[in-house]
């Protein structure tokens, strides 16, 4: 789990997010994406029952895409709002192309 500062808590703020956003839709998953010009990585991550009705599975998801997110944040300094949300083709992709469809929607790759 990503440290409370860099995380998207509020109701309030995940609306804010979504009108602002630049939403891309890829297979395994949809990116709301707000650039700002200072403050750490905000994330929100998504991941309905439409996924899967287990919740095991859509923990695991979860926790592959914060991963992912993870180490693309280590790697860049990105000012930014993200939320990620999951789609039921992302419970059979691995963290490895999570980080790669994420740094190629942020054009960082």
């Amino acid at each position: 789990m990503f440290p409370r500062r860099f995380r998207i808590r509020r109701e309030r703020e995940i609306r804010d997010v979504f009108q602002k956003a630049k939403k891309y839709n890829t297979p395994p998953v949809t990116l709301w994406v707000v650039w700002k010009n200072t403050g750490p990585l905000r994330v929100a991550v998504l991941c309905s029952r439409k996924v899967d009705k287990r919740a095991v599975v859509r923990n695991k998801v979860k926790r592959r895409i914060r991963e992912a997110l993870r180490a693309i944040g280590k790697v860049h300094a990105l000012h930014a709002e993200i939320i990620v949300s999951a789609k039921s083709t992302a419970k059979t992709v691995p963290t490895s192309e999570f980080k790669e469809i994420i740094l190629h929607v942020l054009n960082l790759s």
